[in-house]
């Protein structure tokens, strides 16, 4: 028998090392506070006591998501296989079991559901991959490598992600399913609270019964002096086949009687206290047998219709706490999510971690915070804030279990919330509960039954300040406090200055008009701002609870919080006083702007799009900044191939921004500048906005939007309007002539008319949004007419003042340019926001030039009026595969392109743009805001082109100087050098050479050298010592660039810039946005800083000698 185990144990171990697990974050579910430090613990201690609860060995992690997890099993039996499956299944989170058996190790797919019997099972199990002996460990599974992995190339296989069917996801679609038909049965409108308390405390007894909290006893208790109910107890369940675990399940029993149900929920309330189980006259009205007898089939898990359930398999002990306590917050949205007037907001918990991960750190942990959530909402900051503080104190206390009078007393002193709705207040206490509960031992919790020591009330009751009522939920509007609470001492804990640190999601946007109960809440708001003195754009309710936010924070606090990117980009005068107000009064640490990335994180297609509006976190202090020099981190988080196969969001170093505070205080355009750009973009934009704006040359009187239109309040047009056809904005195109069915008769109604004068007469027309469905993404549509039409206010019509027609095509021609895309898409508030457009305000900020030399003025006009002529056929998105003139469809593309880039030319002339600033322009046109519209496609994240012909070495004089001839790789040679090169002429010269990968994630070197003009026999090829000492170096780089950051589900990926005393060392991804003419610039002069550092230092950049440049160096 021992020859065997060794074989489930040698199998194991095989795996551990061939497969490369143990160089990763392998970690025994034996480890206790004592053997890792305090934020491994903090963030992994979780994990590894539920593995060693259900006999897992190990766990690999991805940063801290357990993505693996390991198991032997000593014996075959089939049975126990099984229910060795669908009790790992149960913990949610892992996507592969690896479990060894005698002779045998099988990998497990956790996505897939569990089964009920052992013949389901023998047709279902959802085996991926068997080994029989440790010499085929490598061979056949080798796809499981540490590398694929942390890659996420491992999950692009077919296999993963189809099932879908996580134990979280299950749980959750099955009480939704739940909840339906309840609601369905009658329990709808204002009763379906019932549902939600019905489905909740079933939840929460399921959850005390599996932990061995409510045994028989406790039901005979109650039962006590009914011999129904008794006999109820002593009945099994009717279904046949009825998994064993659930036959054993008494609350089902109880189920069959309503009277019986109730005594049960009132004894929990009186023996656990708390706001979970309180009940009142009318729900027991309201809720009959038939809805307990529908919940108790459902929790056996019978099938509905044709549906499988599957909560038989649920095995509440082991279900992540979390899990459960988002059941009840899914109810709450699903409820809310189309009539939420309070701003209440769903909130994933990958970003409760890393903001949490962010503020409350060890060094924070380590003073004992008050945590407060100003907008609690379902209270999952709170959770896991309660969390963390339980996780730090037993690793400190070196593994030791807190009593219940110390948890209860972190409870009590640094968890605090305010919350307006009602019913979310008590979804946040359900929560908190369940965190309480969960650090217990049953034996624990019993005892305290007995001695009467119960859950506290945590949800504030007027005049209830003794030991057992908290009050540390507040179900208040957050800015009505001081004027609703009339107990000192909570009034006390939940103004000024009473917390250390402020998480959370606050509300974004206004309320509708129409919404009495919300207009009334940010009235409220808006009062309190106007007594502090905080400035508030437009009643906008983030920025309100900021300020709120702030004035919790004691002196040096820290508030962590998701908020809406208009919060940084609106460029109203209000938004950008607000922004200039609290850089004077807090300091800024931390900013991630997740923009990009936002449907990472909110995928459920059923999710309403303001849940998926574009956010950012902040992370300040409640400090005035001093230090003119303090330097804020700005994150701008973008989609890639990667961070798709990880389902994480990746943090490329290129995307972080060190920027003065007091720069982003007198300039706040720099906020979405560097969303997209960099420093440079920023000086070119500034040097632009030099030039006179379209403002100073428009006629303010005669220029404006055309009418709106609206379901009410809206009044008759009048014959003058009505005699004018209406051009349709989703007909107008950028060239081309205007045609005849890009009209229909204007509306009879209007709201507003418009200015009459912008219907007539010579004027520029630019539509408000941003044409997405062009090849081209991205494109602002203008256009220069005369004849009469009207048109809706998604046109803005300029007029210029006394201006003559060939102003109005050159501003035109400006308008078409990529120097025009460049300068609104880093500048526009809108633009790849939220409904991508561009305001009339900033149309009017655009710098113009125009010529005061006749040949470009001619120039210009001449290439405008061949684009304004250009026919029809030619833009066609259907064009034959020959046009009448027998031009092929590509051949059309390239003319039409050649005329664009003359244009552009033109432009760039027109406003003396130099090499560099054209190389910037185009390279955002051309690779930026591709990447932004097709992230996951674009040009910008595909390997270099042209690298396969590019010699390996070489000086710059053998890269051609003809830029149109250069490929993607030689661009950037060819830049580095033109920097470089001055630094060692007359004398010497750099040359180049280069290496790549072609791994999951490949990687690019290339090392520049120093050496004298003219040198004869220099070895400048990578010799082959060389060339594998690199490849090596860049094998163990390729996975290590990418660095877990503070959150599951979140990474840096970086980069290296390194000068050495012979070389200079550029490694980064092999992508197309990383290597242009631009990044080269980027490159060259991060690294001429190095090499001043080194010469202060008394080291001196040198030339090669004979022997090649080592990788180690690199170090």
């Amino acid at each position: 028998m021992s020859e065997e185990t060794d074989s489930a144990r040698a199998l194991l171990d095989a795996a551990y090392k061939e497969l490369g697990l143990e160089e990763g974050d392998l970690l025994n579910t034996k480890s206790s506070p004592n053997d890792l430090e305090v934020e491994q613990w903090v963030e992994k201690g979780e994990w590894l006591s539920l593995g060693k609860k259900i006999g897992i060995e190990k766990i690999f992690f991805v940063k801290d998501n357990p993505v693996i997890i390991f198991a032997e099993s000593k014996t075959a039996n089939v049975d126990a296989i099984r229910q060795r499956f669908n009790k790992a299944w149960c913990m949610a989170r892992p996507t592969l079991l690896f479990l060894a058996q005698p002779g045998e190790l099988s990998v497990y797919d956790l996505t897939n559901p569990p089964q009920r019997t052992v013949n389901e099972w023998l047709e279902n199990k959802p085996v991926l991959n068997t080994v029989k002996n440790i010499s085929n460990v490598y061979s056949e599974l080798n796809k499981y490598r540490r590398e694929q992995i942390e890659s996420g190339r491992l999950f692009e296989d077919d296999r993963f992600g189809t099932a879908n069917q996580r134990a979280d996801q299950t749980l959750i679609d099955n009480l939704k399913h739940v909840r339906a038909k309840l609601i369905e049965a009658g329990l709808r409108g204002k009763n379906v609270k019932y549902a939600h308390a019905l489905i909740g405390r079933s939840i929460f007894i399921r959850y005390l019964e599996d932990r061995g909290v409510l045994v028989e006893d406790y039901f005979r208790k109650v039962a006590r002096g009914h011999s129904e109910w008794r006999r109820l107890l002593d009945t099994p369940p009717p279904e046949p086949n009825l998994d064993p675990g659930m036959a054993e399940v008494l609350y089902l029993r109880v189920l069959r009687d309503k009277d019986f149900t109730y005594a049960l929920f009132d004894q929990l309330a009186r023996d656990f206290n708390g706001d979970m189980f309180p009940t009142d006259l009318k729900e027991q009205k309201v809720v009959k047998e038939k809805h307990l007898l529908l919940l108790e089939s459902f929790l056996r898990g019978e099938a509905s219709g044709q549906r499988s359930l599957f909560f038989w398999a649920f095995k509440f002990d082991i279900i992540p706490i979390e899990t459960i306590s988002s059941i009840y917050e899914e109810f709450y949205h699903i409820e809310n999510e189309n009539n939420d007037s309070k701003g209440t907001h769903y909130t994933p918990s990958t970003l409760v971690e890393f903001i949490l991960s962010k503020t409350l750190t060890p060094d924070c942990l380590a003073r004992s915070p008050r945590v407060i959530d100003a907008a609690t909402g379902s209270g999952i900051f709170l959770v896991e804030a309660f969390r963390r503080i339980v996780r730090y104190q037993v690793h400190k206390r070196r593994g030791r279990r807190l009593s219940f009078d110390e948890l209860r007393k972190i409870l009590r002193e640094q968890i605090a919330g305010i919350e307006i709705n009602e019913e979310a207040v008590r979804v946040a206490a359900f929560s908190l509960y369940l965190a309480l509960l969960h650090y217990q031992e049953p034996p624990d919790i019993l005892k305290h039954i007995k001695e009467g020591k119960r859950l506290p009330k945590l949800v504030y009751s007027d005049h209830a300040t003794d030991d057992e009522h908290f009050n540390n939920l507040l179900g208040i509007n957050a800015f009505e406090v001081e004027e609703k609470i009339e107990d000192e001492e909570v009034r006390r804990r939940f103004t000024t200055n009473c917390a250390e640190v402020v998480v959370g999601n606050p509300p974004w946007g206004s309320p509708d008009s129409d919404d009495a109960e919300g207009v009334a809440a940010l009235q409220k708001a808006m009062e309190w701002c106007d007594r502090h003195g905080a400035s508030v754009s437009d009643k906008e309710r983030s920025q309100a609870f900021i300020w709120r936010s702030l004035s919790f924070l004691r002196k040096g606090g820290c508030a962590g919080l998701l908020v809406s990117t208009g919060v940084l980009l609106k460029q109203q005068k209000g938004s950008r006083d607000f922004r200039k107000e609290l850089l004077k009064a807090v300091k800024v640490e931390h900013v991630v702007n997740f923009a990009h990335v936002r449907d990472l994180f909110f995928r459920d297609p059923k999710r309403k799009a303001k849940a998926i509006s574009p956010f950012a976190s902040v992370v300040f202090r409640n400090e005035v900044v001093t230090d003119r020099n303090h330097l804020i981190e700005y994150w701008s988080a973008k989609k890639t191939p990667q961070a798709k196969n990880l389902q994480a969001v990746i943090l490329s170093q290129p995307d972080l921004h060190l920027i003065r505070q007091d720069d982003l205080r007198l300039n706040s355009d720099l906020w979405k500048i560097l969303w997209w750009g960099n420093h440079r973009d920023a000086a070119l934009i500034s040097g632009l906005e030099l030039f006179t704006p379209l403002s100073e040359i428009y006629d303010s009187e005669r220029s404006g939007q055309g009418f709106s239109t609206a379901k009410k309040e809206t009044q008759p047009s009048p014959q003058w309007l009505l005699k004018y056809k209406q051009l349709q904005v989703e007909k107008i195109q950028r060239y081309g002539p205007i045609e005849s069915n890009w009209f229909e008769p204007a509306p009879r109604r209007v709201k507003r008319l418009g200015k009459r004068d912008v219907y007539s007469g010579t004027r520029l027309l630019i539509k408000h949004g941003i044409t997405q469905s062009s090849d081209t993404k991205g494109q602002i549509i203008a256009r220069v007419e005369s004849d009469p039409f009207c048109f809706s206010n998604s046109i803005n019509g300029i007029k210029l003042v006394n201006a003559e027609g060939w102003e109005y095509l050159v501003v035109l021609g400006i308008l078409w340019s990529s120097l025009t895309r460049y300068y609104f898409f880093l500048t526009s508030s809108k633009w790849g926001m939220w409904h991508f457009g561009i305001h009339k305000k900033e149309y009017l900020r655009m710098p113009i030039k125009l010529p005061n030399d006749k040949n470009l003025r001619g120039r210009i006009v001449d290439i405008v009026n061949k684009l304004r002529e250009w026919s029809p056929a030619h833009r066609d998105a259907e064009l034959p595969l020959f046009n009448i003139q027998g031009k092929s469809k590509e051949e059309i593309e390239a003319e039409l392109r050649q005329i664009e880039y003359e244009l552009d030319e033109a432009i760039f002339d027109l406003y003396e743009l130099n090499a560099s600033e054209r190389d910037l322009v185009r390279d955002m046109c051309d690779v930026g805001i591709d990447f932004f519209y097709k992230p996951l496609d674009s040009v910008a994240v595909k390997p270099l082109a042209g690298t396969g012909t590019l010699s390996k070495s070489g000086l710059l004089s053998d890269i051609t100087s003809d830029r149109d001839q250069q490929s993607d790789l030689e661009e950037y040679i060819y830049t580095f050098l033109h920097v470089w090169n001055r630094q060692v002429a007359p004398e010497g010269e750099f040359n180049w050479r280069y290496i790549q990968t072609s791994g999951d994630w490949p990687l690019l070197v290339v090392v520049f050298s120093p050496e004298r003009k003219g040198e004869g026999n220099v070895q400048r090829e990578f010799s082959g010592a060389d060339q594998d000492a690199w490849e090596k170096t860049l094998n163990v780089l390729e996975k290590d660039l990418l660095v877990p950051y503070k959150s599951q589900n979140i990474y840096i990926d970086g980069m290296v810039r390194a000068v050495t005393d012979t070389s200079i060392i550029i490694i980064k991804r092999n992508e197309r946005r990383l290597w242009t003419r631009s990044s080269a610039r980027d490159d060259a002069e991060a690294t001429l800083l190095q090499a001043i550092n080194l010469q202060e230092s008394g080291k001196v950049l040198r030339g090669r000698e004979n022997s090649p440049h080592q990788p180690a160096h690199l170090g």
